[in-house]
């Protein structure tokens, strides 16, 4: 996460009139893309895992609980809602990540038309 805060922290000290620094900008939100796709599969690994633990939970309260069928998915419902709030919690990461994936990705094109548009304006202006 450090590794991104740095990203970003220079991105943000760069300006967007000069070619250089507006493709040391580009390169530095690819750079965090790399950062951000390890961040969204940590993200979908914790998800699954939470799920994992989650139909586990749920498989052993059905075979250990005695009763009617609805007497067991009633034990297993309570026995799982934190592991719910968890996995719901750890999906709610996985969106947060690939969100932020394809928003980078949307940055990163919309600088790369800007650049190509500076430089066109840069060479006109020259001539």
């Amino acid at each position: 996460m450090e590794r991104l805060k740095k990203y970003y922290t220079e991105i943000n000290q760069l300006n967007d009139e000069i070619p250089a620094e507006l493709s040391r900008k580009i390169t530095l939100y690819s750079l965090s893309l790399q950062r951000i796709g390890n961040f969204h599969a940590q993200a979908i690994m914790e998800h699954g895992i939470a799920y994992a633990e989650r139909k586990s939970l749920w498989g052993r309260v059905m075979h250990d609980t005695p009763g009617t069928g609805i007497v067991k998915e009633g034990a297993a419902e309570i026995a799982i809602k934190d592991i719910r709030m968890k996995e719901a919690e750890c999906e709610a990461e996985v969106w947060k990540w690939r969100n932020q994936f394809e928003s980078t990705q949307e940055i990163i094109n919309s600088l790369k038309i800007e650049l190509r548009t500076l430089m066109t304006e840069y060479q006109n202006s020259n001539q």
